[in-house]
């Protein structure tokens, strides 16, 4: 599941996780079915994957090849970012809570903290159809709006991909509005379909 915002990502690989050196990993938030947790440098081999995965990279616009060594230098930066007091991106490793292992990631970007808005985008890489990126994306939504404070966070996605919106809908955000045949998936031109949520409309 993925929309149209950023994403991004030598480390441990398929399936990997903290535990294999006997830790478990960082968690800012625990839902039902995912948890989120801070960027890790240990994973870019693994956001590498993620997001050079054939499923994956059709829900994207980006074309380029990812490595573990972009997908590091990537990660510093986004960490730097995310770690100042008012970040304008902040992006989190998403776990499997069932036994904590990663399996992609979600993030804000573009956050205006004057208008209270941001967009939104997510990778799932690993475990799809079980549930995990619609719970994340429950989590980064109340995390946005209980903890910094925002009012409304906007996601694009492609129209063909109505596993994604469904997920989508059901973690509270709904379609406002199409911008027809503005984008080409493998080929063929599809609508752009755009998205928001409210914090009233999650927090309560």
């Amino acid at each position: 599941m993925t929309s149209l915002a950023k994403d991004g990502g030598v480390g441990l690989e398929h399936g990997a996780d903290a535990s294999v050196r006997g830790m478990d990993p960082d968690l800012i938030v625990r839902g039902e079915r995912a948890a989120l947790g801070p960027l890790r440098v240990d994973l870019a081999g693994a956001f590498a994957r993620w997001s050079n995965d054939p499923e994956a990279r059709r829900g994207v616009l980006r074309r380029g090849i990812r490595t573990a060594e972009t997908e590091a230098e990537w990660i510093r930066a986004a960490m730097a970012t995310g770690a100042e007091h008012r970040p304008e991106a902040v992006s989190f490793v998403v776990y499997d809570v069932a036994d904590l292992v990663p399996v992609g990631s979600a993030g804000l970007f573009e956050i205006d903290h004057l208008m209270g808005r941001a967009r939104f985008g997510i990778i799932i890489g690993e475990r799809r159809g079980q549930g995990i990126g619609t719970d994340a994306v429950r989590l980064v939504l109340r995390w946005a709006f209980a903890d910094l404070g925002l009012h409304n966070v906007m996601l694009e996605a492609m129209a063909w991909n109505e596993r994604a919106l469904h997920a989508y809908e059901r973690a509270g955000f709904r379609e406002f509005g199409r911008r027809r045949g503005a984008l080409v998936s493998e080929g063929r031109r599809c609508d752009e379909v755009f998205m928001d949520a409210i914090a009233p409309d999650v927090l309560t």
